[in-house]
């Protein structure tokens, strides 16, 4: 069975939840990680933006890191911070319950990285790891 889907999904969905992209990390989705951490710090931006603060300093850094016990942060600005966490989670969830689900498929997949492989092929055309075949006789 391939390391990729090996991965539990509540424990993505709890990574992805504390930061977003981390549970898509853990998954090794590194596309998907980068844009959910990217659309977090987006928010972010955004969020303080139309709201008009003015975040500066160490209160900018905890807010931006989700540190609002101990920064000053209107609720308009945790709730949407939060909600991209809460979606982010969902998210790492889903994808990690579908890939279990999915490895269940028939044909000849890779050791290294869990994708369907060529049998043709003396290696994986994804991650280019040396396929051991067995000689036929």
């Amino acid at each position: 069975m391939s390391r990729r889907f090996d991965r539990r999904p509540l424990l993505a969905a709890l990574l992805s939840f504390l930061q977003p992209g981390l549970g898509h990390a853990y998954l090794r989705e590194w596309f998907r990680a980068l844009l959910w951490f990217v659309l977090w710090i987006g928010s972010f931006l955004f969020a303080v933006r139309t709201m008009g603060l003015e975040l500066t300093g160490t209160e900018a850094l905890a807010a931006l890191f989700g540190l609002f016990v101990t920064a000053d942060v209107p609720s308009g600005l945790a709730l949407a911070m939060m909600s991209v966490s809460a979606f982010s989670g969902l998210d790492a969830y889903w994808a990690a319950a579908y890939a279990a689900a999915t490895n269940e498929e028939d044909g000849p997949r890779c050791p290294h990285c869990g994708r369907e492989i060529d049998p043709t092929l003396e290696f994986c055309h994804w991650c280019t790891t040396q396929l051991e075949r067995e000689p036929v006789d």
